[in-house]
């Protein structure tokens, strides 16, 4: 029993020096409103269609259920359906929901981490799957397409969640880690929808991102093109600002900075920390935390993001009590 106590002792000292955590800026104003120029790129018929449903698990808290639906607006050929596991929450009540969106590549064990922590604590959750297809896209050009698709591919998402009885939308809000993040920032600026957001090792900047990545898939495609194409870096990058225009750091500014939480790590270099610090700065300098790790190395303090994402939401929802 010492032994135990003086593991759980040392780990919190470690935890209380390696972290800083910042208030949102007192002189913060609010959120730009979203000009109807932007509003008009964003437009579409809202996702009102029926959707597959498959039970997957079930516990005595929740059920997770993977659910399937035909997205309505295809810009791009690959687009076409749209997947997710929805945590749902048993018993009375109208829940609060957490959209996790995935980091860009392997499996989804992170975000099923951090799904089933807000079940397990009385929040619906869901997974939206990365769409397989859009990493198959390699040309430069089609890229800004493809980021646009996945601000759409989320916004049915969001149709999707308001015709569920049983979930507050009210109290709808999103997570997401490193490319994750990145989604959850793009998603929270151009939809009202949105109650709270965390942002967990995301950034803005994505031509600058894909150029310095350390991220080794990200580099061994960077690597690839650059020698198909006969490029230097540098044009890579001229490239890129060119032709991406649905970047966070371009729409930071229609995040309501008051209702979001950053995690950046200080030794980023797949997500560059200087690029965080850019993305927080343009959305009005929100509430931040400061981890003394890097990208990967950061996965110790899984618990404490956890936790601090849990309490974060809680304190941004009002959480109903009105029946189904």
């Amino acid at each position: 029993m010492r032994t135990k106590t003086f593991y759980i002792s040392i780990f919190s000292v470690f935890f209380l020096f390696s972290c800083a955590h910042v208030p949102l800026d007192s002189h913060y104003n609010g959120p730009y409103n979203i000009p109807d120029s932007i509003k008009a790129q964003y437009a579409y018929a809202p996702y009102r269609g029926s959707c597959d449903e498959v039970l997957l698990h079930e516990n005595q808290d929740y059920s997770i259920k993977q659910i399937k639906l035909t997205s309505t607006k295809n810009i791009i050929p690959s687009a076409g359906h749209i997947t997710m596991d929805y945590y749902a929450i048993k018993g009375p009540g109208k829940k609060p929901l957490v959209m996790v969106l995935p980091i860009l590549g392997g499996s989804n064990n992170v975000a099923e981490l951090f799904a089933g922590w807000f079940a397990k604590n009385g929040m619906a959750a869901l997974i939206v799957h990365r769409h397989k297809a859009y990493k198959k896209i390699k040309e430069v050009d089609s890229m800004d397409t493809v980021l646009r698709q996945i601000v759409f591919d989320h916004m049915q998402v969001l149709d999707w969640i308001e015709t569920r009885k049983e979930l507050d939308l009210s109290n709808i809000g999103v997570f997401g880690v490193s490319m994750g993040g990145i989604k959850a920032a793009l998603v929270s600026s151009l939809d009202r929808r949105i109650k709270a957001s965390v942002f967990v090792l995301a950034g803005g900047d994505i031509p600058y991102i894909l150029r310095h990545s350390t991220d080794k898939g990200v580099q061994k495609k960077r690597e690839r093109y650059l020698q198909k194409n006969r490029l230097s870096e540098e044009q890579f990058y001229i490239g890129l600002k060119k032709n991406i225009t649905c970047d966070p750091l371009h729409y930071a500014h229609y995040i309501n900075a008051e209702n979001s939480l950053m995690v950046l790590a200080v030794f980023d270099r797949v997500v560059p920390f200087s690029k965080g610090l850019q993305l927080r700065e343009k959305m009005g300098k929100p509430e931040t935390i400061y981890l003394l790790g890097g990208h990967y190395s950061s996965i110790i303090y899984v618990p404490y993001i956890q936790y601090k994402a849990l309490s974060f939401f809680r304190r941004k929802f009002i959480i109903s009590q009105a029946g189904p």
